[in-house]
């Protein structure tokens, strides 16, 4: 592990937040042309962390991946951060559809176009990129979050579950896609970079869209309404999955979304007992949901 100490200092105060996500604060500054910052948020801010989020970056550039080319990890005090390539006049899908809410089924049709050739497109042996299984059998070990009835369901489903060697981007949703005046498409904040089954992604992107579409801090996020949220979503899975039965594609992919929540809660560990009580209702929930359908 690198020491703290190799990573540059930089002053905060040459820089202009240009936005917020849930992970971090953006910056630019005319000292620095061409270049983007990222500071990451306090409590995900931890070296090892960013370090991680740095190098996982780092090797879906190399990969070949669409993703800016980051450059280096530097400091703001005790916040860490990194810069990288700034793709000018860059929109993300979550903006364009708040700018242009009539073209919101387009968007979710690029996105399901997109995602697909992401979940495509094959990881080298040699790019030593963890599989998500790998994770998620660790986060079932030692999950908070779940009970001695899903516990075992989950393990189950995890161990039948397909294990391919190609992209799953570990936080797919609207505000990491972005395209550049020019039409091109990037993917950004590759930190949970890793391999597996691609519905891991979707059912990511289904809990901000669906289940958590409710929640106002997740419309200030997506800068969308619930309804239109879930207008995204259904034009998404028409997209991606050909579904044209939402109500039956949502409980199918009920499971992916509890193991989704097991995962949200291994990466951003919480010791809160009122949270973990919570979570674990919502994976109950949704298993209960699919065990009846599956009877």
């Amino acid at each position: 592990m690198k020491t703290t100490h190799l990573y540059p200092q930089i002053d905060i105060r040459e820089w202009t937040a240009i936005g917020a996500g849930f992970n971090g604060t953006a910056y630019i500054s005319p000292s620095h042309p061409g270049l983007l910052l990222k500071i990451v948020r306090s409590e995900l801010g931890k070296i090892e962390n960013v370090e991680q989020e740095f190098q996982l970056a780092q090797k879906a550039y190399e990969i070949g991946l669409p993703t800016p080319k980051v450059n280096e990890i530097v400091r703001d005090g005790e916040h860490y951060g990194y810069t990288s390539q700034i793709i000018e006049g860059k929109k993300s899908i979550a903006r364009l559809c708040a700018d242009h809410p009539e073209r919101i089924p387009e968007y979710a049709a690029m996105m399901a176009r997109y995602g697909k050739q992401l979940h495509s497109t094959p990881i080298p042996a040699n790019a030593h990129i963890t599989p998500v299984k790998a994770r998620l059998d660790k986060a079932l070990e030692s999950s908070m979050v779940l009970s001695d009835k899903t516990r075992p369901i989950l393990t189950s489903l995890v161990e039948q579950m397909p294990d391919p060697s190609t992209c799953l981007h570990g936080d797919f949703q609207l505000g990491n896609l972005i395209l550049s005046p020019e039409g091109k498409h990037y993917w950004i904040d590759m930190g949970w970079l890793s391999t597996g089954f691609p519905m891991l992604d979707i059912a990511h992107l289904y809990m901000m869209m669906v289940e958590n579409s409710i929640i106002p801090t997740v419309q200030e996020l997506t800068h969308m309404t619930r309804e239109q949220m879930l207008a995204f979503w259904e034009c998404f899975v028409k997209e991606y999955a050909t579904a044209e039965e939402i109500t039956a594609f949502n409980k199918s992919i009920a499971p992916y979304a509890a193991m989704d929540i097991v995962l949200s809660a291994y990466n951003h560990p919480n010791d809160n007992p009122q949270f973990n009580a919570f979570f674990r209702s919502r994976v109950e929930q949704l298993l209960t949901h699919f065990e009846f359908e599956r009877k």
